[in-house]
């Protein structure tokens, strides 16, 4: 996070440059809850290793409890059959070790259910055609924690994330991504309020700061861009044009003691022709990178 603007001179050449990269601070993860396309393969594997266990299962016209069978990919399954296919409850475990609890319906996971991956990660909600669909809560071996909507293995819709340094967000998904409304909180107690778009702050936002500092206004990819305000805890205040976190076009910046620059940005710096206010006299000036070179 960029610095608080500090020892802000009252001369003509303005204040420092604010820089604000939440890029830096917004946590970004893609999550398949249920492994790789080869684990799904094996998902989808329900045949018995034992040619009398698949005589069984194949004879199981209504719901049915079998005892523990190994299964052709070497994993092991136990609970209710339906027809030779996985139906109602069970327990998979895959030659991994990776461990599902809960229901099935004709072969795949759907209902309501629990993965454990030899990781430690977790997820624990519902299902719909093998995959994480619906409300569901995963939690890493990192501590990190998503409690909301999934669709088809990714965060998609509302949802929370949460993770060991305090840092939280709240808002919506779409498609694993943070995309929509959202708000963000960090460790220091700064955070973000507004629109996202990839994982990227991007539209109309507000930040604060953790010292009192406070910006509203546009944002692209993660960075102050367009129209915004800035308001300093002690009066001072910046309302005009941003590019790339930095003041850029054309602002007015007001000192605590009630001076006045309006005119042109250049990366930060006044640059180009303004106006100086000070004790109501207006005064034109010009300029270059933040050096005043002529004060009419």
């Amino acid at each position: 996070m960029g610095s608080a603007c500090k020892n802000c001179n009252q001369n003509s050449q303005g204040e420092p440059e604010i820089q604000l990269k939440p890029a830096q601070k917004v946590p970004s993860k893609q999550t398949i809850v249920s492994n790789s396309g080869e684990q799904r393969k094996f998902i989808q594997d329900s045949i018995p290793l034992n040619p009398d266990d698949q005589e069984l299962v194949k004879n199981a016209s209504v719901l049915s409890k079998f005892h523990k069978m190994q299964m052709k990919n070497m994993g092991y399954y136990e609970g209710e059959w339906l027809n030779g296919m996985r139906h109602g409850q069970g327990i998979y475990t895959w030659s991994d070790n990776t461990v599902y609890t809960g229901q099935f319906q004709n072969d795949q996971l759907h209902g309501k259910g629990q993965i454990i991956h030899p990781n430690g990660d977790i997820y624990e909600g519902e299902w719909a055609n093998d995959l994480a669909n619906g409300f569901g809560i995963f939690k890493q071996n990192n501590q990190s924690t998503y409690t909301g909507q999934w669709k088809d293995d990714l965060q998609h819709g509302d949802g929370i994330e949460e993770w060991p340094q305090q840092i939280k967000y709240e808002g919506q998904y779409v498609k694993g991504k943070k995309h929509g409304r959202g708000k963000i909180i960090f460790e220091d107690g700064s955070r973000y309020d507004g629109e996202f778009n990839n994982n990227q702050a991007s539209g109309n936002g507000e930040f604060y700061w953790q010292e009192g500092k406070y910006y509203k206004g546009q944002w692209k990819d993660n960075q102050m861009n367009g129209k915004g305000e800035m308001f300093w805890p002690d009066g001072k205040h910046y309302v005009g044009e941003y590019e790339n976190d930095k003041k850029h076009g054309q602002g007015q910046f007001t000192w605590e003691n009630g001076k006045v620059y309006i005119g042109g940005w250049n990366q930060g710096k006044q640059h180009g022709k303004g106006y100086i206010i000070e004790d109501s006299i207006k005064r034109e000036c010009i300029f270059e990178n933040g050096r005043l070179v002529n004060n009419i």
